[in-house]
């Protein structure tokens, strides 16, 4: 009974825990304090959540194919650093500064890839790779070592709103998006499932938009999240670059025997993690209103890492889901917001992420090999 339960989890459905561990989150909260869930605070979670899922979302597509990252937290704010010089020093349009950030930090992670694909182990190479970045984004900053996008295009991004009658119009969009997509790839037989999941679908979309825009609208780091998990999601599980991508996880050996090109899937994956990086650091850079020497420093890393491993992917490769970046964040921000609400230590924060972090990996060793004792399989 045991094993079929843990082969049904590895299987799929690994959301579902997930989800019961945040409702329980959640409730612990809001018993200690009824202002955990008001608009105001929920806003706030979401926006403190975004750099952070932004970045989980790019550690998902490089933990899939069995590899890990310690570099990007840092890459972030170096790709953040040349942006924000691009737009405020130099005096180029917003755009130029987004794409001379996101090229830089792809740049840097394809140098990784190569060193990756070449034999050297991925912890060493982003280990060697963090170290570097922490010395490059002294030279990327001023001699002032600080950069300020304060009343610039740049400094927008994150206090940007979309008003609530646009954000309604987009989730009806999206929610109609949906259904049209369940219908072309359901059988008549299914109709009924397909019903159920489209209105739990637009149950939470239109209750997102309408918790998120009591304030002053949508905010435009959650509408960033939103669409990049949409595109991630369709390449993951529509393209045959996401049958790759798990093909490559799950057993690499065979991936290489079916002529998958399991060194160029590797190479994208750090390039989408390159990219998702880039972003993250702008976002968080538009929301502090700077970019300086401690950009992408802190916990940043470790929430990112963890957040993608509680949410679901697994490290052992092969298993997980985009969804799983937003998710994890959620309970890692969640966790940070309610502390913080309490007026709780500091520490408290560090041991109940330590501690959901070491739960995540346990169950994901348990769904991986049945058991957690060594050598035994179920």
């Amino acid at each position: 009974m045991s094993n079929r339960f843990i082969e049904a989890a590895a299987r799929g459905h690994r959301s579902i825990p997930v989800v019961v561990v945040l409702a329980v989150i959640w409730i612990v909260f809001y018993s200690q304090n009824a202002a955990y869930l008001s608009f105001q605070n929920l806003t706030n979670l979401t926006l403190q959540i975004a750099t952070t899922a932004i970045l989980a979302l790019g550690v998902v597509f490089v933990l899939l194919v069995g590899e890990i990252d310690l570099s990007s937290a840092v890459l972030s704010g170096v790709s953040a650093a040349v942006a924000a010089g691009v737009v405020v020093n130099h005096g180029l349009p917003l755009i130029a500064g987004l794409a001379a950030g996101i090229l830089a930090a792809m740049v840097f992670t394809f140098v990784e890839a190569m060193a990756i694909i070449f034999g050297i182990p991925s912890l060493i190479v982003t280990l060697g790779g963090m170290v570097v970045l922490q010395g490059l984004i002294l030279v990327v900053l001023p001699p002032e070592f600080t950069i300020s996008v304060a009343g610039t295009s740049f400094g927008k991004i994150a206090s940007t709103a979309i008003p609530a009658g646009t954000s309604y119009l987009l989730a009806a969009v999206a929610t109609l998006a949906y259904l049209a997509y369940r219908l072309a790839t359901r059988s008549r037989a299914a109709l009924t499932g397909v019903v159920i999941s489209g209105v739990i679908v637009a149950a939470v979309l239109f209750g997102g938009v309408y918790t998120l825009t009591r304030q002053r609208g949508l905010p435009m780091p959650v509408l960033i999240v939103a669409v990049m998990l949409l595109i991630a999601w369709y390449v993951t599980t529509q393209t045959r670059y996401g049958i790759h991508l798990y093909a490559v996880g799950g057993d690499r050996e065979a991936a290489q025997r079916a002529g998958i090109p399991v060194r160029r899937m590797v190479l994208y994956s750090f390039l989408v993690l390159g990219a998702c990086s880039a972003v993250a650091g702008m976002v968080d850079a538009s929301r502090q209103l700077g970019v300086s020497v401690t950009s992408g420093a802190g916990p940043l890393m470790l929430n990112a890492i963890a957040a993608a491993v509680v949410g679901g992917t697994s490290l052992f490769g092969g298993r997980g889901s985009i969804w799983s970046a937003a998710l994890g964040a959620l309970i890692i921000g969640s966790i940070s917001n309610g502390v913080q609400l309490l007026g709780l230590s500091t520490e408290v924060q560090f041991f109940a992420t330590g501690i959901v972090l070491v739960l995540a990996v346990g169950i994901d060793v348990v769904l991986t090999r049945g058991s957690l004792l060594p050598g035994r399989r179920s």
